[in-house]
């Protein structure tokens, strides 16, 4: 049976039904009554009645309409119940878990994938340790970006040139000079080339980013940990358009939903003052809970993707919209309180920007659990590779951690079959399609305003990208042996461990705004015993 797109999900418009017209009634003086004839008085009587009739019809209908908000008189509408959508009940099973449990672990296996949330959630434990002193070495906090290339898709409207959308280089001197050393593709060379080298490709057949080798082409050497992802205030037309342009061209048409904002790294709403308006809180009462978050949500209810999408382009949107919801974690747990100008999470953000899009929840597990395969299988290869800084410190540390970080991906098991994509008649052409399209995501992140959000969404692509590499454009005897066939630059080995710590923050950040969800209950309940 051949694969078709899906076409994106419609929703159903509902029709007006034109209202009945009510003639007002006719002044009758009691002098006219009176002598009246009886032919005359039954016909007056008669559309005494009609009108009666026709009030209690209309004040009947009313009633109907307005029964459940009003007089609560279900009895008198025949709506079926609405049915609690299952991503919002997975929101709310989120913030409602006890203290005493791990946070988030409802039951069940996360949709496309071989394991369940618990499994996702051990398995994150047991990678923190080493994951997070890691990435503060020097071979994994330094990188080089392209922050300056044309957004090649539409005029943008400039630079956010706040404080903190700035980037702050890293100065040459702090970078190893293996690192800065410009290397030449001598092969371009000869008389029909002329006398300068070609402009190398950005992407190999095998890439599903724009690669950028560090060896190659312009860019500035940046300090990852100097210049976290946060809120940057960065907001507007520019801010949204960004997400707007990959749900709506690059996602194959199954983005179940959208709306104006799609909440990208955009700030919350504005008033028609130019301020920003303040985020909503949840209700004090859990028993409100479920009902806030269903008025919250803009996905059509118990719709998640339509049914008959395949495989490969559900996987592309699980990706998408869980890279969405990471970095909108991020921004809400290191928000900047403009009180206090304090840098702290905000519950409200994540209520406003998670609770709008509850899938997307689901699917920063779905990521967690794909860069989890990736580096399972890429295992061998990252246990030989050269981490050497020439800092003795740094590198020490790395030899040290990284088996045990690889040691505890390898020992979860089986996390996710991508032998399961690609494999019918339609496989090859589906595979090169998805690779464009995520291409297509790489060259959109240009154009963002924000430089910081920029650096993230560049790399954070870029990591993804590469454990799409690793897991469909290699075998798994590629990665055994002398690792000769194998092309990973520098760049796509830190994006891809960087990456792979953003998605554990995030998982993490999910904790921190339970127990802070938890806290804002309790307090609201001690408040009122006073």
């Amino acid at each position: 049976m051949g694969r078709k797109r899906a076409p994106a999900a419609n929703t159903p418009s509902s029709t007006a039904q034109p209202s009945p017209t009510v003639t007002a009634h006719p002044l009758v003086s009691e002098a006219k009554t009176k002598a009246m004839p009886p032919r005359e008085g039954s016909r007056w009587l008669r559309a005494c009645v009609r009108i009666v009739a026709l009030g209690a019809a209309i004040a009947a209908a009313y009633m109907a309409k307005e029964s459940t908000h009003v007089l609560c008189l279900t009895s008198l509408t025949s709506e079926p119940p609405k049915v609690q959508s299952q991503n919002v009940g997975f929101m709310a099973q989120v913030l409602q878990k006890s203290k005493g449990q791990n946070i988030c672990k409802p039951e069940g296996v996360i949709s496309d994938t071989c394991t369940d949330f618990n499994g996702a959630e051990t398995l994150r434990h047991r990678i923190w340790g080493p994951l997070d002193k890691m990435i503060r070495t020097k071979f994994f906090r330094t990188l080089k970006v392209d922050l300056y290339k044309p957004c090649e898709f539409w005029r943008t409207e400039g630079s956010c040139f706040q404080r903190d959308c700035i980037v702050k280089p890293l100065d040459d001197h702090n970078v190893p000079e293996s690192w800065q050393q410009q290397t030449v593709d001598h092969t371009n060379f000869g008389p029909f080339l002329g006398s300068f080298p070609r402009q190398r490709l950005e992407h190999s057949d095998k890439d599903f980013a724009i690669v950028n080798d560090e060896t190659y082409g312009d860019g500035i050497w940046v300090d990852l940990i100097e210049n976290p992802e946060r809120f940057t205030g960065y907001a507007g037309a520019g801010a949204n358009a960004v997400w707007m342009s990959i749900y709506q061209h690059n996602c194959f048409g199954v983005a179940p939903y959208l709306q104006d904002t799609a909440g990208g790294w955009g700030s919350q709403l504005v008033n028609v003052d130019g301020k920003s308006m303040p985020f909503v809180q949840p209700p004090r009462r859990r028993r409100e809970l479920v009902f806030f978050l269903e008025n919250m949500s803009e996905e059509e209810r118990g719709v998640t993707l339509p049914t008959d999408v395949p495989l490969e382009y559900r996987v592309f949107y699980r990706i998408v919209s869980g890279l969405h919801a990471s970095i909108s974690t991020h921004i809400c747990s290191d928000y900047l309180n403009s009180t206090t100008n304090e840098w702290e999470p905000n519950l409200g953000c994540f209520i406003s920007r998670i609770g709008v899009f509850p899938d997307r929840l689901q699917n920063i597990y779905f990521n967690f659990v794909l860069l989890s395969r990736a580096i399972q299988k890429m295992e061998p290869y990252l246990a030989n590779y050269d981490y050497s800084t020439g800092i003795a410190k740094d590198d020490r540390a790395v030899k040290r951690l990284m088996p045990r970080m690889l040691r505890a991906v390898k020992n979860s098991g089986f996390v996710f079959d991508e032998k399961e994509l690609f494999q019918d008649e339609f496989g090859p052409a589906m595979k090169t399609e998805f690779k464009d399209n995520f291409r297509n995501i790489s060259r959109i992140m240009d154009c963002t305003g924000c430089e910081k959000c920029r650096l993230w969404g560049k790399t954070q692509t870029l990591g993804i990208a590469t454990a799409l590499k690793a897991l469909f454009s290699y075998p798994d005897k590629s990665f055994r042996g002398s690792f000769t066939t194998l092309d990973f630059k520098r760049n796509e080995i830190v994006a891809l461990i960087t990456t792979y710590f953003q998605f554990s923050y995030s998982i993490k950040g999910i904790e921190m705004f339970r127990g802070m969800y938890q806290d804002f209950v309790t307090d609201w309940r001690a408040s009122q015993l006073d």
